[in-house]
């Protein structure tokens, strides 16, 4: 006779079935995996690669021109220069020298005056600098670098003069400045393009998928539309960050002003992409109630008007951003023409909404 399971419907004490830990455990080599990984590194190489190179060059010419022995503060400044996001680098460059200025006359002046505790050293020179810098250029950078100054100052301050941090802090940040305003800076027009094509691609197939879920009668296909089109809408946020990048770097940067007329045609037409993404997540949502109560495939032609949507937003998607044609053969004449060439997004909205007018 066999014994009684003495945890009748559950697991015994200490015991996790593997169907419980291991999506935790998946989720934890999701995060850590080497794909991951790879993908980190391959997207961050470009600024690693920038980094690297202006440093050396910025150390390199402060000990060849200058003859300074151990220039840190040209390393660092030309590496905080380059750190900063798209646009801002000319400010960091500002706020780090402003920064390396208040720690070293902080410094320099602290170490005169010093009775020889570190404590009443460290702590006056700290507050001394951040206040210098609150009152000069209060900003999160000013503040870091003059502390990191004044405590290099302090440390080393006998192995060099202040006039020595002052030069190599001079030599970083035009040497980050030449590699962020001219050497690499980023085309304002291709940040936008990459998100917009983003959002066209995911809008294209939430339309087909739509269009096929109304012609199987599948419910479940048109939940997966409805995903579709949310994937979308999440990436508005991602437009509405590039395009601000991307009028940064057009209002400090020199490559960026030569971009300033081909970033505005590009611009204008993508404040109606918000309406064509509103427009699709209302169609898919209605197909899906309209198959959860029928759940019978469509007989009308909406199907097929929804596929030939898709079409026209993917074939939208593989378009270059609205900019001059250069190597077209009627280029002179498209040159003259006073008429801009426009993304032609609005209309693709306007067909969805009638679209979706249509299925109620």
């Amino acid at each position: 006779m066999r014994a009684a399971h003495p945890w009748p419907g559950r697991e015994p004490p200490g015991l996790v079935r593997p169907s419980r830990w291991w999506p935790a455990r998946r989720s934890a080599f999701d995060t850590a995996g080497p794909g991951l990984l790879r993908h980190r590194i391959w997207m961050a190489a470009p600024l690693i690669l920038q980094c690297s190179l202006m440093a050396g060059v910025a150390w390199w010419i402060s000990q060849s021109f200058f003859g300074h022995g151990t220039p840190i503060f040209a390393a660092t400044a030309a590496l905080i220069c380059l750190t900063s996001s798209m646009g801002g680098r000319g400010r960091q460059a500002v706020d780090l020298f402003v920064g390396v200025a208040a720690g070293v006359v902080v410094g320099q002046g602290l170490r005169a005056l010093h009775t020889g505790n570190a404590f009443w050293l460290i702590v006056p020179a700290i507050a001394l600098t951040m206040a210098m810098a609150a009152l000069v250029n209060p900003r999160p950078l000013t503040y870091i670098q003059a502390g990191a100054a004044v405590l290099i100052v302090v440390a080393v301050g006998a192995s060099s003069s202040p006039v020595e941090y002052l030069v190599d802090a001079a030599v970083g940040g035009l040497v980050g400045l030449l590699g962020s305003q001219v050497l690499f800076t980023p085309d304002p027009v291709k940040l936008v393009e990459e998100p917009v094509r983003k959002i066209l691609r995911d809008t294209a197939d939430a339309l087909r998928t739509a269009g096929e879920a109304l012609r199987r009668g599948s419910a479940a296909q048109a939940g997966v539309a409805c995903e579709r089109a949310r994937d979308a809408h999440a990436r508005l946020g991602e437009l509405s960050g590039a395009r601000a990048a991307a009028q940064r770097v057009t209002g400090r940067t020199v490559r960026g002003r030569r971009r300033l007329g081909r970033l505005r045609r590009a611009d204008r037409p993508l404040d109606d992409v918000d309406v064509l993404i509103a427009a699709v997540l209302l169609l898919c949502d209605d197909v899906q109630v309209r198959l959860a109560r029928a759940g019978a495939p469509a007989s009308d032609p909406l199907p097929a008007r929804l596929t030939e949507l898709a079409d026209g937003v993917a074939e939208l998607a593989a378009r270059p951003m609205p900019v001059m044609a250069t190597a077209s053969p009627d280029r002179r004449r498209r040159a003259a023409d006073p008429t801009p060439p426009s993304f032609p997004a609005p209309p693709c909205a306007e067909e969805v909404a009638a679209t979706e007018v249509y299925l109620h």
